[in-house]
C-alpha cells in the first residue's frame, strides 16, 4: 500500500520549520501534491535552518570551527554544506530540501532518477530555482525561492516578495503575493 499523500504533508510540514516563508510552504507542498499524482511520493526534509542549525551544519567534517563563540567542529561526521550560518537561503526561510520516498513512506531514497528530476521539474513550475541546475556545485536535493536577492540583501534585512504560482497552473488555491 502505497504512503498516503497527507503523511508526506505532514512530515513536510513538521521539516520545514516555522520560519519558512508562507509562499514557499505553499508550492513546496503544491509539489508534493502533483508529484503523488504522478506516482512520485516526494518528502521535505528541511526547510527553514537557524543560523545554530547552519553552524552545526557547516562544522561537520571541519576542525576548530566556531560560531558565536561555540565549537561546532564534528570530525566524526562528513562535511555536507559549504554555506557558514548567514550563506544559505534555509537560514532566511525560502529554500526547502528534498527526497524521494520509497512506496511504503518508510524509506528516503537518494537516488538522482527520473522520478528525482520529475519533481524537480515540477518545483521549477511552481517558481523554485533547482541546486542540481547549478553548474559548479550540484546540490540535487534543494529548491529556493529567494526573489533575486542576495544573501547580502537578506543578511540586511531585506525579505523577497514572492509571488505564489500555485493557482496560476491548475493549482486548487488562489495564488499570493507576500
Amino acid at each position: 500500500m502505497p504512503v498516503l499523500l497527507q503523511t508526506l504533508l505532514d512530515r513536510s510540514v513538521k521539516n520545514m520549520g516555522s520560519g519558512i516563508h508562507p509562499v514557499v510552504k505553499e508550492s513546496a507542498l503544491e509539489m508534493i501534491k502533483r508529484a503523488y499524482e504522478e506516482g512520485i511520493y516526494v518528502q521535505i526534509s528541511a526547510g527553514y535552518r537557524s543560523m545554530e542549525e547552519q553552524a552545526k551544519l557547516y562544522g561537520q567534517g571541519r576542525l576548530g570551527y566556531s560560531y558565536n563563540g561555540k565549537n561546532y567542529s564534528n570530525m566524526s561526521k562528513p562535511k555536507v554544506t559549504n554555506a557558514k550560518p548567514g550563506q544559505s537561503y534555509h537560514n532566511f526561510g525560502v529554500a526547502i530540501d528534498y527526497f524521494i520516498s520509497s512506496d511504503d513512506g518508510r524509506r528516503a531514497l537518494w537516488t538522482v532518477d527520473d522520478k528525482w528530476r520529475r519533481a524537480a521539474e515540477i518545483g521549477k513550475e511552481l517558481g523554485f530555482a533547482w541546486g542540481g541546475d547549478w553548474k559548479n556545485f550540484k546540490d540535487y536535493p534543494h529548491l529556493e525561492m529567494a526573489g533575486g536577492l542576495s544573501y547580502f540583501l537578506l543578511q540586511s534585512g531585506k525579505r523577497p516578495s514572492l509571488t505564489s504560482k500555485v493557482s496560476e497552473i491548475g493549482g486548487h488555491q488562489e495564488g499570493t503575493t507576500l
